[in-house]
């Protein structure tokens, strides 16, 4: 099995690939973590998959959008398919988590761009055309809720634009279609 390791450099999260879409049919992506102290991803929401984390070292704060509370070691909590949420290393040593992704859908093509996007951008955020790009063509699975709804509803067709006109989506001839 080859180990996909997705990093951002920059804030200090890494992201492996433990177990792929590929092995388990498309049945579950398993992961593991680290973020660095007060690292961890942006909320977001999976519409159609649940994501459960757990603390294998360190201490994870989680938030919902209803709910605010910390996980240690030992300690699991599954996100429920829509349930936005984020998390982030409540502690000051690196925060090492597992977990998984379930079915697997579009996440790792999703995940791996994001990431790829970012440290190309040398960024915690994907570079604009990427995320108009992403969040636009996997909107009934994916979303990320930092970026205001007036930016995905006027920008992003702006950026979609001048990204085919100028080549700039060229990369992402071969993503795979959005789940319906």
């Amino acid at each position: 099995m080859k180990r996909e390791i997705l990093k951002i450099n920059k804030n200090g999260e890494t992201l492996t690939i433990t177990k792929s879409a590929a092995e388990t049919n498309g049945q579950l992506t398993e992961f593991e973590g680290t973020d660095e102290p007060g690292v961890g991803p942006p909320m977001h929401v999976h519409f159609r998959q649940e994501e459960k984390v757990k603390v294998k070292k360190g201490k994870m704060r989680v938030r919902t959008l209803t709910n605010e509370f910390s996980l240690t070691e030992g300690q699991e909590y599954t996100f429920q398919p829509g349930e936005a949420h984020q998390f982030w290393n409540e502690g000051d040593q690196t925060l090492h988590y597992s977990g998984h992704v379930k079915p697997s859908n579009n996440y790792e093509y999703f995940i791996s761009q994001i990431y790829q996007s970012a440290n190309e951008a040398n960024d915690d955020k994907p570079g604009p055309f990427d995320a108009a790009f992403l969040l636009t063509k996997y909107k009934s699975e994916m979303d990320m809720l930092v970026i205001p709804k007036p930016v995905k509803l006027i920008v992003f067709p702006i950026l979609l634009g001048i990204g085919k006109l100028t080549g700039k989506l060229k990369k992402f001839a071969g993503a795979p279609g959005p789940i319906k």
